[in-house]
């Protein structure tokens, strides 16, 4: 009878689950196009559904002052305006859904800037640049042209010689990193990295394992391995017309590659991410010319055996904690306590098959309290358990915690 009540609860519990992990998938991108179709100017900002291929009205123009007066957060210089010049336009956008922030670098200049989605205010980190972070001449004519959010809350950037992986900090004042120099697998033989006529333009996106993907202009992409910057090369895109150069990349909300161009305006394409082939969008009008998109999507990679592990597992003791959001999505989880003795405890993260990954020390002074633990960017997708511990290392509770990272 028991076996039966956890097998009826398990049947009602996962497909709400997976209607909500369904749900964190955006059915759209924002996107940098011309102000009006067959035009060469860079500058409008609209929104893409990639259910229909409908476009919204301009959102912006990100050369025009008078729709979207600057919030400075360093006081301007007269060599760094805070929106780009007239004409300049912009090829570099990343969508930071945590902060609803659209995070941009003009092409004139490699400052990053942001738009405040809510007020559509534009913000710029004057005493910041990734020439000056990195260490290295401007070069006008090698702008930055790729950016993305990751999974794990950063925000990257890779120079077209492949000599600086950038990364930024996306909550408050965004502080700019250089990781340093990509490295080529040795499998990657000709088709290095560093290689700026071959591999410049292009776009980033990031996959539900912790890697990015660059997809460069000439419709190569590679595999960037964020913390040993250890580069591989994966294939170039099959499918694409001549005249396609690859200058946008996204992805939809079944989890594949979206990439636009801004030679190319027939079609948007639809890319596999096993095959890397690429098939048009099917959209329902013609497409604008895009210089970037960007979403908080994910690519997936990888089919976790969780759900089934919930099946075998599902039964908690819960004691008295109570853990929240569950699922997590943005690498920290809140866990309260009630009603526990006054002293010092343990908090785990724990797999499935009991392994502890992490541990954090607490110390309970008040009926109720909270404690907030960061779950790494690294960790996988998939089902775990919360342990809370006394002072003898006896489990006084426990939660079950599902991480998405869609």
């Amino acid at each position: 009878m028991r076996k039966i009540l956890r097998f009826r609860l398990a049947l009602f519990i996962l497909p709400l689950f997976f209607n909500a992990a369904s749900s964190q998938s955006n059915h759209f991108a924002y996107a940098v196009t011309s102000v009006n179709k067959n035009g060469s100017e860079w500058v409008a900002l609209r929104k893409l559904d990639t259910r229909t291929g409908e476009f919204s009205s301009m959102l912006l123009n990100m050369t025009d002052m008078s729709k979207a007066a600057p919030v400075l957060i360093n006081a301007a210089t007269a060599n760094n305006n805070p929106l780009p010049a007239i004409n300049s336009g912009v090829a570099a956008i990343a969508y930071d859904r945590k902060t609803n922030r659209l995070y941009y670098v003009p092409m004139n200049d490699d400052q990053l800037r942001y738009v405040d989605l809510t007020t559509m205010a534009v913000n710029s980190v004057i005493s910041q640049s990734f020439s000056k972070t990195g260490n290295y001449p401007l070069q006008p004519a090698s702008p930055i042209t790729r950016l993305v959010i990751a999974p794990d809350g950063y925000g990257y950037t890779i120079t077209n010689d492949g000599n600086h992986l950038f990364r930024f900090t996306t909550n408050g004042t965004p502080v700019l990193s250089d990781l340093g120099e990509l490295v080529d697998d040795p499998l990657n033989n000709e088709m290095g990295i560093h290689n700026p006529c071959a591999n410049s333009g292009g776009d980033l996106v990031a996959d539900d394992a912790g890697y990015l993907y660059l997809i460069t202009g000439s419709n190569r992409v590679f595999k960037v391995d964020t913390k040993t910057r250890v580069t591989s090369f994966l294939a170039t895109i099959s499918g694409l017309p001549k005249q396609f150069t690859t200058n946008g990349a996204a992805v939809e909300e079944n989890g594949k590659l979206l990439v636009s161009s801004t030679a190319y305006t027939d079609a948007y394409f639809i890319v596999d991410s096993q095959t890397w082939n690429a098939l048009p969008f099917p959209a329902n009008q013609p497409m604008y010319g895009t210089a970037d998109l960007a979403n908080s999507n994910v690519l997936h990679t990888k089919t976790t055996a969780w759900p089934i592990l919930f099946l075998n597992r599902l039964t908690d003791n819960p004691g008295k904690i109570k853990i929240f959001p569950n699922p997590v999505l943005y690498d920290e989880v809140s866990i309260q306590f009630d009603g526990l003795i006054p002293g010092k405890y343990t908090i785990q993260l724990a797999d499935v098959v009991g392994r502890k990954l992490i541990e954090q020390k607490v110390i309970i002074t008040r009926q109720t309290q909270t404690e907030t633990m960061h779950i790494p960017g690294v960790t996988a997708q998939g089902g775990y358990n919360i342990r809370l511990l006394n002072e003898k290392n006896a489990v006084v509770g426990t939660q079950k915690l599902a991480v998405e990272r869609w």
